[in-house]
Order: C-alpha cells, then structure tokens, then sequence
C-alpha cells in the first residue's frame, strides 16, 4: 500500500547539511527507501519547497551534495510515480487563522491531496493538531518510516 507525504522545508535543510551530518545521513537515506518503497511526495507547484530544491539543485557543489543531488533528482524529483507537483492557487481554506503565512502553502497542498504534513515546526503542528490535520514532527515520522522499511 503506497502512502503520500507532504514535506515541508526541513528536507533541503537536512541535504544542505545545516542540521548536521546525521540529519543529513537520515534524509539521504529517507530518499533511497521512498525510492525503494512505492510511497511518494507531493509539493505545491511554485511554493518555498519547490525554490529550495532549484536552489540545492544548483548549490550541490562538493561531492556529498552532488551524491544527494543525483539520487533525489534522478529517483524522486523526475520520477512522476514518486513526485507531484499540484496546484494550490485555486484552493481555499476556511480556517487558517493559526497558521503562518509562510506554512499556508503546505495546508493547501493538504487540502488538495490529503495527504499527512511531515514537519520540525512545533507551533505549526500544534495549530495542525487541533484542525484535526494529519502531520508528524520529522524525527517521530522518519523513525517510524524507517522501522517499518
């Protein structure tokens, strides 16, 4: 049974390294078995996920990156069984007074795939929580995504 998620900006975060080389070891890895397995993701066309993949795609300049870069790029990005990009202008949603701006975008994309939101933002899960929208913190959703590979 193939499962959707919806990933939000700690993805390029992780690759780039910013969150330490483990981080960085447990994303790759999460790519590979999204590979492996018959699960994909969905990104809001044109949203602040799609602007960092184009920018790490360009960045990936030392050979962890360009490794990261051939393996999300070649099995995931432009493999339309494990990517989709949707377009969430026309969605609307009621109630998204306790989101932030800048976490709209994933809301939408929810409301439009159904699909779990997979974040590290706290606050954005808490607001998530108590719309009855399904989400994990990253740390909880890869150990469980990992376990069950």
């Amino acid at each position: 049974m193939s499962e959707t998620f919806i990933i939000d900006e700690w993805f390029w975060a992780d690759l780039n390294g910013e969150n330490g080389v483990e981080k960085q070891r447990e994303t790759s890895e999460f790519i590979d078995l999204l590979f492996k397995r018959c699960d994909r993701i969905v990104v809001a066309r044109d949203s602040e996920f799609q602007q960092k993949e184009w920018e790490f795609s360009k960045k990936a300049i030392d050979v962890t990156k360009r490794g990261i870069a051939r393996l999300y790029f070649g099995k995931i990005k432009f493999n339309s069984q494990k990517y989709e990009d949707v377009d969430i202008r026309n969605i609307r949603e009621a109630d998204l007074e306790d989101i932030d701006s800048d976490d709209i975008y994933l809301v939408k994309t929810c409301c439009k795939v159904n699909a779990p939101i997979i974040t590290t933002d706290n606050s954005l899960i808490n607001a998530l929580k108590s719309k009855d929208i399904s989400c994990s913190h990253r740390d909880e959703f890869l150990r469980g995504y990992f376990k069950n590979a």
